[in-house]
């Protein structure tokens, strides 16, 4: 188990493809919050483990190492204020040789360096296992947490659709259902394993808001996320929090190949409608029974979505 950590920080908690780097984007805007990339803290016990071999070998290797790059833009940020290739090298450095540090100490050692701002940080990785979990839940006592969901069968076509990109070649007709099948089951799974958690935990450390509101439409729901987080809320600031292109960790850095969050909102970071959620409906195609299906939309309409 980590160590027990005193600090203050807010986590987003949502499956991949759930708009959470443009979330962490808009949020990083107010003057009293810091959004990070991906860290990943919590698939590993140390920074080591973090930047070795990760479990999920059925990704490609160059994938897996785009998005271990958000530890080395967080460094090399905090540290540099760049993220040039040699102030890249330099975190790249820096970690190796602290490859036995616990990965809290590291995220510590960040917030610590953003103060009197607030650390916010997302990866979806947070949800795929309940070790991963299980390691935030205990690390971080005093944080907060934002649930931030996404229609069930947005979020499972955008899978997909990052998945075949990811994999390349051209899917059969049965592949591609097999995947999306596999994606809303991730949905699900994942959701599941947020509610429980926060169930657990004194609501008022708690926020559950839907993507297609956050983002839809930040001005009217801003407000409410930054009102939960007790900082100041006005017209002036909401403004600027819309303009996500400021968010530090956007594009790909001088290699281009800097990752850390969604590649597609990296590249182009701009704040794009998300259409409403659609009304919940079976789908024979998708590939589950009725009976999956009731379980879904019991899980879809605790987070709004009917």
């Amino acid at each position: 188990m980590p160590p027990s950590s005193d600090r203050d920080v807010v986590f987003i908690l949502a499956p991949a493809r759930s708009c959470s780097t443009v979330a962490i984007a808009l949020l990083s805007g107010h003057p009293l919050l810091y959004g990070f990339p991906e860290l990943l803290i919590f698939t590993a016990d140390t920074i080591g483990g973090l930047l070795g071999p990760h479990e999920q070998l059925d990704l490609p290797s160059d994938w897996r190492s785009a998005q271990q790059s958000g530890i080395l833009r967080a460094v090399a940020e905090i540290h540099d204020g760049d993220q040039d290739e040699a102030a890249i090298s330099r975190a790249r450095t820096w970690l190796a040789e602290r490859a036995d540090w616990p990965t809290t100490r590291l995220l510590d050692h960040l917030l610590d360096a953003v103060r009197p701002r607030t650390g916010m940080e997302k990866s979806p990785d947070t949800l795929n296992t309940p070790t991963a979990l299980k390691r935030c839940l205990e690390a971080y006592p005093r944080a907060r947490y934002l649930h931030l969901t996404r229609h069930p069968h947005s979020t499972a076509v955008s899978m997909a659709g990052h998945r075949a990109r990811i994999d390349g070649g051209r899917p059969t007709a049965a592949e591609r259902r097999g995947t999306l099948t596999h994606c809303w089951w991730t949905w699900y799974r994942q959701h599941t394993n947020a509610v429980v958690a926060l169930n657990a935990l004194p609501p008022q450390r708690w926020l559950r808001i839907r993507a297609e509101d956050l983002i839809g439409d930040p001005l009217r729901h801003l407000p409410r996320v930054l009102r939960w987080l007790e900082v100041e809320v006005d017209d002036t600031i909401l403004r600027d929090m819309c303009e996500v292109s400021r968010w530090p960790f956007t594009g790909g850095g001088e290699s281009g190949r800097l990752r850390g969050g969604d590649p597609g909102f990296l590249d182009d970071p701009v704040l794009r409608p998300v259409p409403a959620p659609p009304p919940m409906r079976y789908d024979p195609h998708v590939g589950f029974d009725h009976a999956t299906w009731r379980e879904y939309a019991r899980l879809a309409a605790l987070l709004g979505y009917r």
